[in-house]
């Protein structure tokens, strides 16, 4: 798989249109073709095209979603920005340990996630990574802005693109989709034989990463549906 078709950098609820104009114009220096806002707080505007450049065909191209789920349906690898270091549920990766990471799983479609300028990600958007990038800076002022962050991840993953391939042996990693679908099924299923009464946010987060741990394959996702559909089937 090369990186730079299968890679989609989602920004979410984006407030600035220039910086919809600058992150397309780093994308394409770097190789990078495919970008999705997710309910942006501004239009794209001539200052957006006119900081593009010349890749005002990426800003033209982007697909815009009403929701963070509907973006990432048919990615099964997430990767959410954050300057915090601590208290992050997911396993947090430096720029330079990105493509390492990624060669070790079994994935086809990758999707870097940034959130709004001024709040970053969100606790329940990070919940819905992989993994998370945390760019190592001067601890005084740890703060980098949406596109400066972007820049320094791009360019690590395009320095060795051409080494990025999906493992050619066996499956890839589930879809977030499909992922999502037996998640929400094995919560009903809990909750119809009494093992979750309730909804307990901490502890569904995290048995989210136990089960994203796994990097499921679709034919796991479907051996364990099976077997939910088994119990609630055998509980009615």
């Amino acid at each position: 798989m090369n990186i730079l078709e299968n890679t989609t950098i989602i920004l979410i609820e984006t407030s600035h249109p220039g910086n919809i104009g600058s992150i397309a114009r780093f994308m394409k220096n770097m190789g990078f073709e495919n970008l999705a806002l997710v309910n942006p707080l501004c239009e794209v505007n001539n200052l957006s095209m006119a900081l593009s450049s010349n890749a005002k065909s990426i800003v033209e191209n982007a697909k815009i979603y009403n929701t963070l789920d509907e973006a990432l349906a048919s990615f099964n690898c997430v990767i959410g920005t954050t300057a915090r270091n601590r208290g992050i549920p997911v396993r947090i990766l430096s720029p330079a340990n990105i493509l390492d990471q990624l060669n070790k799983d079994n994935i086809d479609k990758v999707a870097i996630l940034m959130g709004n300028e001024s709040r970053g990600l969100t606790n329940s958007q990070i919940n819905k990574c992989n993994y998370v990038i945390n760019i190592p800076t001067n601890s005084n002022y740890s703060s980098l802005n949406v596109a400066s962050a972007l820049n320094i991840i791009l360019y690590e993953l395009s320095k060795t693109s051409n080494s990025f391939s999906a493992v050619s042996e066996g499956e890839t990693v589930t879809s977030q989709e499909n992922f999502s679908g037996m998640i929400e099924h094995f919560y009903s299923v809990s909750k119809q034989i009494g093992i979750m009464k309730d909804d307990r946010p901490m502890l569904r987060s995290k048995l989210n990463h136990i089960f994203k741990k796994s990097k499921l394959t679709d034919e796991e996702i479907n051996i364990l549906r099976g077997f939910l559909s088994a119990v609630e089937k055998h509980s009615q």
